[in-house]
């Protein structure tokens, strides 16, 4: 009977698991933000309660796992509205290798070997660090690796995000070397303002990319 009961409580359990994390996105299941990562274990462990414990009734498992699920979509919709949040929650991309140029500083701020980076790169198909004109290591901890433009072909570079839904990306302004007067200008000749600008991307070759708010 026991036997039973435990693997009724565990089939709820899994159950409960598979619809919470459906209701808290897909990015749930792909590659993890450290904010997701730590709800991940929070729900691994609270919802072994039930399961290892017979006596536990299952809305200990439950209403817990729902608040976890509640406030890490609460959290992830802040940072897509605050980029306080999203510097506090997700962290910025670290730019190791930027503009063909190695920054040893950032290396040493990520407790990162040169050997290490030489690793990534070959593991992304690229043998020599020379041709890499960026090298970042995102927010979920993988690298992405962008190679120099072959020859006769124009470097465009990577487009730096400058403006995201009306808010401006103080990253992006020193990764551009622009000031917000300067910026303020370029949406002014665009004929938009701040606030009417979903996404504001400026690559290297100076190609602006504008999405405006759907309102607008």
């Amino acid at each position: 009977m026991e036997t039973l009961t435990l693997l009724v409580r565990t089939l709820i359990t899994y159950v409960l698991l598979v619809v919470v994390m459906r209701l808290g996105g897909k990015r749930q299941i792909g590659e993890l933000q450290l904010s997701e990562l730590i709800t991940a274990l929070l729900i691994s462990e609270i919802a072994s309660a039930p399961i290892t414990s017979l006596t536990t009734p299952l809305s200990y498992a439950a209403i817990p796992v729902a608040t976890v699920i509640a406030l890490e979509v609460l959290f992830t919709f802040l940072t897509t509205k605050s980029q306080l949040m999203k510097r506090l929650l997700d962290g910025r991309p670290s730019v190791v290798i930027d503009k063909g140029k190695l920054n040893i500083s950032e290396l040493g701020k990520l407790r990162m070997s040169v050997e290490e980076l030489i690793g990534e790169s070959r593991r992304a198909g690229i043998c020599d660090l020379s041709d890499i004109q960026y090298a970042i290591l995102e927010e979920n901890g993988k690298f992405s690796f962008f190679e120099k433009a072959e020859n006769g072909e124009k470097e465009r570079g990577i487009a730096h995000t400058l403006i995201v839904d009306g808010c401006i990306s103080r990253a992006g302004l020193e990764a551009t070397s622009l000031t917000e007067e300067q910026l303020t200008a370029m949406l002014i000749k665009k004929g938009v303002k701040l606030h009417d600008v979903f996404l504001f991307t400026l690559n290297d070759a100076g190609e602006a990319y504008l999405v405006k708010n759907k309102k607008n």
